[in-house]
């Protein structure tokens, strides 16, 4: 049986450090039939060029000279690619070289799934190892949803047709994924390959960036949390929000605001330590043929 098409698309902005490792990490993938769209987001450092050098017919880069932000590319992506499924990624990560396959592998068994996402390692902006995250179940709760990540938003794979009815929603930036899951668990279907396939860049937070998400699920729970909380609830939810924001503020004052992205991990044994720094080695020193 031939393998389906996948469409990997990372939307890049100022990555020129991190892209082409990125790239290679597709390149070696156990999982061959895959196109790689890369869209430039108005990038002004070296990262279109660095897009541009890749000469292989599989990569299609994508620029129109605008920054128009994440939300706007994501949709953008839709109507670029060629495959039946479309597998996100950000252009500072990587993924294991397994990916792709064992997340295919959990469509070929459950045709009727239309997300499935993995667990992730975690490195530091020069590549050494943070933690791990991810290999629980998914929670079909609502109110979990509303103030969590439901899914690995970097490490999906989606149907195509999934995506072109389910498009993310421009008012919730830096949040939109907790939206779309929120607006469309309820009759879609996800899955997770509950391995650490995807392997997320993660410095120190970014203070603005921070605060911009907090807002932005506040605006979800006062649109949803009406029919998820009691009044009561919601009051206590929201004042949240606001403590979230103030902690965050204080912890960049402070230059502690790491301690934020060390909350989100588990520990690594030194088995997983070891196996993690194998295969970023291996990204790191693959050619892209």
């Amino acid at each position: 049986m031939n393998e389906p098409l996948v469409s990997i698309v990372i939307p890049f902005y100022n990555n020129e450090t991190t892209l082409l490792d990125a790239v290679k990490s597709v390149f070696i993938q156990t999982y061959q039939n895959w196109e790689l769209i890369l869209l430039n987001d108005g990038s002004k450092d070296k990262s279109l060029e660095i897009a541009n050098s890749i000469k292989d017919k599989r990569v299609k880069v994508v620029n129109d000279g605008s920054n128009r932000g994440l939300v706007f590319r994501l949709n953008q992506a839709v109507s670029l690619v060629s495959g039946e499924y479309i597998a996100r990624m950000d252009g500072d990560d990587l993924m294991h070289p397994e990916r792709i396959e064992k997340q295919m592998k959990m469509f070929l068994l459950n045709p009727d799934v239309d997300l499935v996402d993995t667990g992730a390692y975690s490195i530091d902006e020069v590549g050494m190892p943070l933690g791990i995250r991810g290999l629980v179940p998914i929670q079909y709760d609502e109110k979990f949803i509303i103030n969590n990540a439901m899914l690995l938003h970097a490490s999906i794979i989606g149907k195509k047709e999934w995506f072109i009815k389910n498009k993310y929603d421009e008012v919730y930036v830096r949040a939109e994924d907790r939206e779309l899951w929120l607006r469309t668990y309820k009759y879609s279907k996800f899955e997770r390959v509950k391995e650490p396939l995807y392997i997320v860049r993660e410095g120190k937070v970014n203070v603005r960036n921070y605060v911009q998400s907090v807002k932005t699920v506040r605006e979800i729970l006062k649109v949803y949390g009406p029919e998820i909380f009691s009044k009561k609830e919601l009051k206590k939810e929201l004042l949240k929000t606001y403590l979230k924001t103030f902690i965050i503020k204080l912890a960049g004052f402070l230059n502690i605001h790491d301690y934020i992205t060390r909350r989100r991990n588990n520990s690594l044994t030194n088995e997983e330590k070891n196996e993690l720094m194998k295969i970023t080695s291996q990204i790191k020193n693959s050619l892209i043929q």
